[in-house]
């Protein structure tokens, strides 16, 4: 039997697995993930890439996905559009690829969502993970999914990456980072200096991460991580130089071709030379195609020096959970641009239809009625004295707690009647709420958690998915969370969450290094920015350590401050 049809009978039956979890009460989740996963290398290999593009895209978000698809009789016609978002049995998943390209047309062409997806292991289905083990990823998917209607022409495009070839020694970046979130969480040392040290070395080591992602692992496909123009011409100049040459030349492009082309000229200014051929040979096209082509691109490279400044819209995040440690914002070509985390499409597609009426531009639109509190546990004295003194400096009058935990009743109402949560004590806040209160809640609120490993997912080991406080957040429907990958030092904290509203919120930003001059060592960046995930760009500035620059992210939807 040719190799051909030994894949389709495979897939038939992966396809008769997929039908049986759908119908199960409550599906295994991670199971229902790895069991897309390989549906989707099948896929790939009978390059079948709209049905990749689909089974990828339910490999993804079985954590949060499950529990709020517990609501199994939704009482409002609303809530039902909400359950259908996420539902197995909905249209948009029996509709397969269809129904991912309707998902995504309703959603704004202001967004492009970037999903990275561990490529299909028969261990993940089967073995057992250790929680202390670091993750060993071998071939990645990376699928880029255009919403709106703008674009029509444009389809989802998946790629497949290698095995990433480690140049930092002999470990993987994996390896790397759990030996410096070791090192720096070690509470048996009393060294100052030798803490000083490890941080020292753990900056380095996330900087080296960083880089790494690109030059050893990404490589030239860093091309499709990147957003859209936000200026419509240079927007519109992605695509017709590509078609162009293709009509000029009557060119026969495969979709596909053209799309990866498409690609190349959206980040020509972020490519080497050697990286644009090496994405060209992904082109099914002929030697002489292929030149003229190459002349198109390098001639726009050669006149394009003036992009590497231009304003781009969001791009949200869709990481595999074994992917969620790592820096991807500061790689070299993110670290300028607004960048958020999601679980998966369908989450990001049940936040914009609950905030869909708020939403604008894709952008949601808030008022700043906030809430803060500060030092709960009155072990961060330091820390509440640095930002009382900040919202007292910047007229920043919400009402708040200071060394004050609040109750579970009292947490509870701050979440539903703001709009804003500053939250600066340890943790994510949670400690005050149990999980299963903050289910029940219907939330339009920002939490921002400047607590350590406030938004970070825990690997539990076994074969469930992960767990962290933001799914409860995203579930009770906050459009978006601020908080740290993993644990940070409390005047960078303090730094990040202070330049961040400075700018952010309404009024007049104030001269931070003026006020502060000890612990705002550099001139700051104080024009007025309304849009919330371009402020963590301005705010990662202000760090001290390399290492904090990096753990700050943001998990949701874009959001932009109204005055």
């Amino acid at each position: 039997m040719e190799a051909d049809a030994v894949c389709r009978n495979v897939l038939n039956e992966i396809e008769e697995c997929l039908s049986q979890i759908k119908r199960m009460p409550l599906p295994p989740f991670p199971v229902y993930e790895n069991t897309n996963k390989a549906a989707a290398y099948i896929s790939y290999r009978l390059k079948e890439y709209d049905s990749v593009a689909y089974y990828l895209s339910e490999a993804h978000g079985g954590g949060i996905r499950s529990k709020l698809s517990l609501i199994m009789n939704p009482d409002t016609a609303s809530k039902k559009e909400l359950n259908d978002c996420l539902s197995l049995n909905s249209e948009y998943v029996t509709k397969g690829y269809h129904g991912l390209t309707e998902r995504l047309k309703e959603m704004p062409s202001e967004w492009t969502l970037i999903q990275i997806t561990k490529n299909y292991n028969p261990k993940d289905i089967v073995t057992p993970r250790p929680t202390d083990k670091p993750t060993e990823v071998g071939e990645l998917f990376i699928s880029r999914y255009q919403c709106g209607q703008k674009y029509k022409n444009i389809k989802p495009l998946t790629i497949k990456v290698d095995k990433a070839k480690s140049s930092l020694g002999q470990k993987t970046i994996f390896e790397v980072l759990k030996k410096s979130l070791e090192d720096t969480n070690d509470r048996q040392n009393k060294d100052p200096v030798a803490i000083r040290n490890l941080r020292e070395s753990a900056s380095q080591s996330i900087k080296s991460i960083s880089q790494e992602i690109h030059t050893s692992w990404i490589k030239h496909w860093i091309c499709m991580l990147l957003g859209n123009y936000i200026d419509e011409k240079l927007a519109a100049e992605v695509y017709s130089i590509i078609d162009n040459v293709i009509e000029e030349e009557n060119m026969n492009i495969s979709d596909r071709g053209r799309m990866i082309l498409y690609q190349i000229t959206n980040a020509v200014v972020q490519l080497t030379d050697d990286e644009i051929n090496n994405i060209l040979k992904e082109v099914d096209c002929s030697a002489e195609e292929m030149k003229k082509l190459e002349s198109a691109i390098n001639k726009y490279k050669l006149n394009g020096s003036h992009l590497m400044l231009k304003k781009r819209h969001s791009v949200l995040l869709i990481l595999d959970e074994h992917l969620e440690c790592l820096p991807w914002e500061t790689i070299p070509c993110l670290k300028r641009h607004p960048v958020s985390r999601v679980s998966s499409v369908h989450i990001v597609h049940r936040l914009y239809n609950k905030h869909k009426d708020s939403i604008q531009n894709g952008l949601m639109k808030i008022k700043s009625q906030g809430y803060y509190i500060l030092n709960p546990d009155k072990t961060l004295s330091n820390a509440e004295k640095r930002m009382s003194s900040f919202l007292k400096e910047r007229n920043i009058n919400w009402p708040g707690i200071q060394s004050q935990e609040p109750t579970s009743e009292q947490f509870s109402s701050i979440l539903k009647k703001n709009n804003i949560l500053l939250y600066c004590g340890h943790g994510n806040g949670t400690q005050y709420l149990h999980s299963l209160d903050l289910d029940k809640l219907d939330l339009q609120c920002i939490p921002m958690l400047f607590g350590c490993s406030s938004v970070k997912h825990t690997d539990k080991g076994g074969r469930p998915n992960f767990v962290g406080a933001s799914y409860g957040y995203l579930k009770a429907g906050c459009p978006c969370v601020i908080g740290m990958l993993w644990n940070v030092t409390s005047l960078d904290a303090d730094n990040l969450a202070r330049a961040m509203l400075n700018v952010w919120l309404p009024g007049n930003p104030i001269n931070l290094q003026e006020k502060w001059p000890k612990e705002f060592l550099d001139q700051q960046d104080y024009h007025v920015e309304r849009e919330l995930l371009r402020t963590l760009t301005i705010a990662r500035k202000t760090t001290k350590s390399f290492f904090n620059y990096a753990a700050l992210v943001a998990r949701g939807i874009p959001v932009i401050m109204t005055d």
